[in-house]
């Protein structure tokens, strides 16, 4: 996110500017559908409903302009090949990230319309003595980096605080974007099999028309 200039209200897709919906909870939901744990067929089907909804044909070209604007808020970097644990979940964590926001910013997340860039750059900014930055270390925290007085009260905390069986192991915006490429060249390959056969997700299908 660029200290200089607005974030975008538009994404182009073939060469057209639409107007998108930018506020946070809509990217949450976009997220969710990408990371999902479900065969690619249905996940394909999943991203033309969503991508009607929002009034942007849906199309490989659309799905690669929406995971652009998705991801280019952020611009951390991640050594190659390192595996982390998953940090945090939208939904899981709903509360947390909630009490963070009000207690750090004064937004109450349930009333607010924040741009999902200044979400999300709001949300790495938190500070690390907060409620979700002190569950977040639980989740990741090696414990063979861990004092040996120390190891049975995070093992504790990683319990206490573990995150349900659908999460996808990511911890950075990075290890994020590397997840969401693979999720798309699946759901690209399936978006195209749906097109050459007219059935719904087709963006030139009488069903998606409707």
């Amino acid at each position: 996110m660029s200290l200089y200039r607005e974030p975008p209200e538009t994404i182009t897709i073939d060469g057209v500017l639409y107007p998108v919906d930018t506020d946070f909870r809509c990217w949450i939901e976009f997220q969710g559908i990408l990371l999902a744990k479900e065969e690619d067929g249905r996940k394909a089907e999943r991203l033309c409903e969503f991508m009607t909804s929002l009034g942007l044909p849906p199309s490989n070209d659309t799905l690669e302009s929406m995971l652009e604007f998705y991801s280019a808020a952020s611009q951390e970097k991640l050594a190659p090949g390192k595996k982390h644990p998953q940090a945090f979940d939208f939904e899981q964590d709903s509360e947390f990230i909630f009490s963070a926001f009000w207690e750090c910013y004064g937004i109450d997340l349930s009333t607010a319309k924040l741009h999902w860039w200044r979400f999300k750059a709001l949300f790495k900014s938190l500070p690390q003595d907060c409620e979700i930055c002190r569950i977040m270390t639980y989740r990741t925290v090696d414990l063979k980096d861990v004092p040996k007085q120390q190891k049975q009260f995070y093992r504790e905390m990683k319990s206490r605080y573990s995150l349900g069986t659908g999460n996808t192991g990511y911890k950075t915006e990075q290890d994020m974007k590397d997840y969401v490429k693979r999720r798309y060249e699946e759901a690209q390959a399936s978006l195209s099999v749906l097109r050459s056969s007219g059935q719904p997700g087709d963006a030139g299908s009488e069903s998606t028309s409707k």
